[in-house]
């Protein structure tokens, strides 16, 4: 568990918004954290004091999942096989559970779309991905943890789009035209 990626679910968004589970404070900071940039033994040598139980707590309670290099979501872990019916159980009583629903793909579009007006044209978890995971890459730890927050806060894909927008302001302020020219490319803002 500690050598994959995680990234949070829209449960785990959530709940940084509304705070409603009792969680510990190094599994919060963990969560507020947390994404598929980095293993998750990784994060939790940075976040002080976090260990590998407040990682099962936000896996239990369905806050982050499993990601691959991709940033799409893992087929979930095949349970444990079922025990041979036995004389006295029926195998025709026992209840079976639908298969789970195939996981969809990370973007739903391309990302070199890019709508009239020159919002990025990419799903909402497509663009919160890029959003977090490059925030801190693109303008340093403080201000990049500053917007990766208000990315956590952001309730929708126009809110998302508008944070687009910022990123590619603020780069192009601290590391020039060139690095802004990059991200609207990489938003697909061409």
């Amino acid at each position: 568990m500690l050598d994959l990626l995680h990234s949070k679910t829209e449960t785990g968004r959530a709940e940084i918004r509304a705070r409603t589970l009792p969680l510990s404070r190094t599994a919060r900071n963990l969560l507020l954290v947390l994404d598929a940039s980095k293993t998750a033994g990784e994060w939790l040598r940075l976040v002080t004091g976090a260990t590998e139980a407040d990682l099962v707590t936000l896996r239990q309670h369905g806050l982050i999942a499993p990601q691959n290099a991709a940033g799409q979501a893992l087929a979930p872990q095949p349970a444990p096989p079922a025990p041979a019916p036995t004389a006295s159980a029926p195998a025709a009583s026992a209840p079976v559970a639908p298969p789970p629903a195939p996981a969809a793909p990370a973007a739903a579009t391309p990302i070199g779309q890019a709508i009239a007006g020159g919002s990025p044209l990419l799903d909402r978890a497509a663009l919160y991905t890029y959003l977090s995971g490059e925030a801190t890459k693109l303008l340093g730890p403080f201000k990049g943890y500053a917007f990766a927050l208000e990315v956590e806060r952001a309730d929708s894909l126009a809110t998302l789009q508008g944070l687009a927008l910022q990123l590619v302001e603020r780069v192009q302020k601290a590391k020039g035209e060139a690095a802004a020219a990059a991200v609207r490319d990489a938003l697909g803002l061409r």
